[in-house]
């Protein structure tokens, strides 16, 4: 960790995002072998808010069962444990924003969509992640971003204008102007909310495409993925003011990483865009 971002760790503890209560929750809950579908459904019902967006996600086209869901019983039963605590941690994550203006807007948009097309995405080829794991790293890749947005909202406005102006990368430009970037702080972010090692790697180095052969396999299939469900969402225009048209996705060393061709660039899209479309009216 560099100096700048251990100062800025001890100066802005009180802007760094937490982790929402009921998702802190649930998430234990799910992660202990003794809770039931009812220890779970208690804990949501916490949050009415929450626990109606779960209701209609559950009724909605994304998951296509064939009769209504009523209760969040039923839901969980059917959606299964760990896919309603990403749904809960999809939910709530809005609180981890201060103010929402339209730099916020845009950050939540990308991270949003990014879960549930990361989960889409690791069931694609031969990628092999873990569907769950993938659509939490997805929605949390760039917390870091949102600890920025929240601590230096004016600076952190400015670095966008010039990413967006400059065609520059974000890493760059937040190196630059904060000494530290949003990879770096993201990482920072969920090791103290105490999330899994691999989440924490992935969060840290999804920028940093040289450290993937010396990660361990599944934590570098991870990163890979994260890096390229980012991408394929600036290419289309998620959480941007307009979309990455040149972008060329197959030049990527995260898209080699995973095996994909050339070939594979306009069925990923396709299958993002659709995926986007099922999913954002769910998770605004």
């Amino acid at each position: 960790m560099s100096n700048r971002l251990a100062s800025y760790l001890k100066a802005s503890e009180g802007d760094l995002p937490t982790m929402p209560v009921v998702a802190s929750q649930v998430i234990q809950a799910v992660d202990h072998p003794d809770s039931s579908i009812d220890d779970i459904r208690k804990l949501i019902e916490r949050d009415a808010a929450i626990a109606a967006r779960i209701l209609k996600i559950s009724n909605s086209a994304l998951y296509g069962f064939p009769s209504e869901i009523q209760s969040l019983s039923h839901a969980i039963s059917l959606l299964g444990t760990m896919t309603v605590r990403n749904l809960v941690l999809a939910a709530s994550m809005k609180e981890t924003y201060k103010r929402f203006g339209l730099l916020e807007k845009l950050l939540w948009q990308h991270s949003s969509l990014s879960g549930p097309v990361a989960s889409m995405l690791a069931r694609y080829g031969s990628i092999g992640v873990d569907p769950d794991v993938a659509f939490t790293a997805g929605l949390m890749h760039h917390i870091g971003k949102t600890a920025l947005a929240n601590s230096h909202h004016d600076e952190y406005e400015r670095v966008m204008a010039t990413v967006y102006n400059e065609s520059r990368s974000f890493t760059e430009v937040e190196n630059e102007v904060f000494g530290f970037n949003h990879a770096e702080l993201g990482a920072a972010v969920v090791q103290q909310w105490g999330l899994p090692d691999s989440l924490v790697l992935t969060i840290q180095h999804h920028h940093s495409p040289e450290v993937l052969t010396q990660l361990d396999d599944h934590v570098a299939r991870l990163c890979a993925l994260t890096t390229v469900t980012s991408m394929c969402l600036s290419k289309l225009g998620v959480g941007r003011s307009r979309p990455i048209d040149d972008l060329d996705l197959s030049a990527m060393p995260a898209w080699a990483f995973l095996d994909l061709t050339a070939d594979d660039v306009e069925p990923i899209l396709t299958k993002c865009a659709e995926r986007i479309k099922e999913s954002q009216a769910l998770l605004g």
